[in-house]
């Protein structure tokens, strides 16, 4: 099973009206929460771990997670707290800029022992996505880092730092925050902007190989237009270009490549069999670019439709067969 430890939102995306009216389509959101949608959409079996309000957007949350086949416990769906809002609006290449009102809200309250006692109920947990707001956002944030170093056995960790500048309050601790979670971290997603916010000043591409190198781990650097490039810990790079479908914005682009990534080496046993202690399995290039395929083309088809909307395993199986 994969395991996702995050937020989920409610994200409203402004619309451009005539004059200077302003309206908002709402959607469903959260790196973590669209991360583990669109892997369930891939046929994989997943559980969020993330803490939900009792409020009408917790309420609208938990309606899509059951929609969407994503497992999740009961005790963590019945919080006081208010849920996490977000507002979008995007630019002339439909990229989002965020406001977010996250102070006080559920999923930031989120405390070790809570996530300690959800991971234990499942046995067959292999791999675990974790990062964004939910490693950003105190105090949640150090909930999850504790209880994963304390965690045994430990499953794989997948990050995805998903840096976002306007709720950082404190820059120094939370670069400190990330090269922890990187000592933990099997496989780190970042995307070029994620890399220019963590280690200003250095070139993107050479900074991941350096990562993958100094950390012993696999390294996905996404370029946006110009695709993604997968660093080994040896050295290895492996690059993937676009799949070219007309965008309407790129909400959860990102979050989409993930959960299919994931999905996609774990239905091929690359954390290992149920049964087992999680162990990352040998990832050899001709896997590696399979991975990346499917992942860009979940993304790409995420991108041709409106708000996070990820794809099914039938409709990615259906592009890459026309491509």
């Amino acid at each position: 099973m994969i395991g996702v430890i995050g937020e989920a939102l409610v994200d409203f995306i402004s619309q451009k009206a005539e004059g200077s009216t302003v309206s908002f389509d709402s959607h469903v959101g959260g790196c973590g929460l669209n991360a583990a949608t669109a892997a369930s959409l891939q046929g994989t079996s997943v559980g969020f771990m993330g803490k939900l309000s009792q409020d009408m957007f917790g309420k609208r949350i938990l309606e899509h997670l059951v929609d969407n086949q994503v497992l999740f416990d009961p005790s963590l769906c019945a919080a006081p707290q208010p849920s996490l809002l977000a507002f979008a609006s995007l630019d002339e290449q439909k990229k989002a800029t965020y406001a977010f009102y996250w102070e006080g809200s559920a999923p930031v309250t989120l405390g070790k022992e809570e996530l300690l006692a959800v991971l234990s109920e499942h046995s067959d947990l292999r791999v675990v996505h974790i990062g964004s707001l939910a490693l950003a956002l105190e105090p949640g944030c150090h909930a999850i880092l504790a209880a994963l170093r304390q965690y045994e056995p430990r499953p794989i960790i997948f990050l995805d730092p998903n840096v976002r500048p306007a709720v950082i309050a404190d820059e120094k601790s939370y670069k400190k925050r990330i090269q922890e979670a990187f000592g933990l971290a099997s496989i780190v997603k970042l995307s070029d902007e994620d890399l220019a916010y963590l280690y200003p000043n250095t070139d993107v591409r050479a900074q991941a190989r350096k990562l993958a190198k100094d950390y012993s781990m696999h390294v996905i650097l996404t370029l946006g237009r110009e695709g993604s490039i997968w660093f080994t810990p040896e050295g290895g790079a492996t690059s993937m270009p676009i799949v070219d479908l007309p965008v309407i914005d790129t909400v959860g682009a990102g979050d989409t490549f993930s959960g299919a990534l994931l999905s996609y080496l774990h239905e091929r046993d690359c954390f290992g069999s149920d049964g087992q202690t999680p162990l990352l399995g040998e990832l050899n290039e001709s896997l590696i670019k399979d991975a990346l395929r499917w992942a860009t083309a979940a993304s790409a088809i995420n991108c041709s439709r409106r708000g996070c909307d990820p794809p099914t395993k039938l409709e990615v199986q259906t592009l890459l067969s026309s491509q």
